[in-house]
């Protein structure tokens, strides 16, 4: 189940351009990509560019789920930091995933230059901070170890916009967009294309994998008939992956316009040490999007009702630590207050396979606040994998790992 609620900043800042028809035929295709937000649509690209036959179903309004709750912060970084990372996969995986990260993020920067929509991309440094004195040993162990990896990093005991005792600075290692504005304008672009199908409000509800193809029916009882599927809808998915996984909601805020942040270095994003950790980023027009306080749901949590409770207390807690993070600025106007759902897996990673007894079914699953990279390294993936090649790369994203 998606929980999305709250005065949504990038609902009020961009309308909705384009439609697009719901399914009234059976069809065929080579890749059927379940879910239209922007996984959806990355997903599409990749397969798009490879010359294959792609429909889009959406069950709702494209970009209008989860992709709406997004911060849209893109950090070369992890959920975890490189130095537990080593721990629990090993150095060369764990330097392998920061850098497909870095990656990624080339690879976002290259197709958002592609279509006319201004999506406010902007490359940024990336800065990962403790305000806490005990912090600075751990920090710069974690610098060293993203500088032997190869990383363009400087270590910083100050800053002039974030309080911090400790923090590791890397160059050009992140970015921010308006998540919604690029999902529209991706699939606008890609929908031009004669290989893509964009539908809405069209919802698979059967999907029964053969192993010549993949039959599914819609909520309107339509067939699409497809040599292949993938599944980009994480909260949809979890029905077919027999895997433990856990559910967090996440709390933004974002300020009205600041005068003074105009006149300060912006061009970062920056995540602390917290345990839930906090992620800052600015927008063009000198506001601060602060969001963290994640909560863990469960059965007895799992509904719309408890996250609306907690909900306030969770926004106060944001703006109390967002007065203590910034320098020179002691009057925030909030102006935008919302959360959403988000699956995580135990070590953070994106889930990117073949699912088991599902024969030609395929996820790109992209958990945890790197979701968007994690959704451009999986399409880059799946791209080989549903035409037979699995790179070496897909062993550390597999199911059951």
């Amino acid at each position: 189940m998606q929980f999305t609620n709250g005065n949504i900043y990038w609902r009020e800042k961009t309308k909705i351009h384009k439609t697009y028809p719901y399914l009234t035929h059976h069809v065929s295709c080579d890749v059927l990509i379940v879910g239209g937000g922007i996984t959806g649509a990355i997903t599409a690209y990749f397969l798009a560019k490879e010359g294959l036959n792609v429909i889009v179903a959406e069950k709702n309004i494209v970009g209008y789920g989860s992709t709406l709750a997004s911060s849209a912060t893109m950090e070369y970084q992890l959920d975890m930091n490189m130095y537990k990372l080593e721990k629990m996969v090993g150095v060369n995986t764990a330097k392998k995933i920061y850098k497909l990260c870095l990656d990624a993020i080339d690879k976002i920067e290259k197709i958002d230059s592609e279509f006319d929509k201004d999506s406010e991309f902007q490359r940024q440094d990336s800065l990962y901070y403790s305000n806490k004195f005990m912090q600075k040993s751990n920090m710069s162990k974690e610098y060293n170890i993203r500088k032997e990896a190869g990383f363009n990093t400087l270590f910083l005991e100050k800053h002039n916009t974030i309080n911090l005792n400790s923090a590791i600075l890397t160059k050009d290692a992140s970015a921010v967009f308006n998540p919604y504005e690029f999902t529209q304008g991706l699939l606008d672009y890609l929908n031009s294309f004669e290989n893509v199908s964009v539908y809405e409000n069209t919802e698979i509800l059967d999907v029964i994998p053969k192993y010549e193809n993949v039959i599914c029916r819609t909520n309107n009882d339509f067939k699409i008939v497809a040599n292949n599927v993938i599944f980009t809808s994480g909260i949809s998915a979890l029905k077919y992956l027999n895997i433990p996984l856990e559910i967090y909601q996440k709390f933004i805020i974002v300020t009205k316009p600041i005068d003074k942040i105009k006149n300060m270095n912006t061009n970062f994003t920056a995540r602390d040490t917290s345990e839930p950790y906090h992620n800052i980023r600015f927008t063009n027009t000198g506001r601060i999007i602060f969001s963290g306080e994640d909560v863990k749901l469960n059965d007895r949590r799992l509904d719309e009702k408890y996250i609306t409770s907690v909900a306030k207390n969770k926004y106060r807690r944001l703006y109390t630590t967002m007065e203590r993070t910034f320098c020179d600025i002691d009057d925030f106007d909030i102006e935008f207050a919302f959360n959403g759902t988000c699956p995580a897996t135990k070590d953070g990673l994106p889930i990117i396979d073949e699912i088991p007894n599902m024969p030609n079914c395929f996820c790109n699953l992209g958990f945890g606040a790197n979701g968007i990279l994690y959704s451009v390294i999986g399409a880059d993936i799946l791209k080989d994998a549903i035409k037979g090649f699995y790179t070496k790369d897909m062993y550390m994203f597999k199911i059951n790992r």
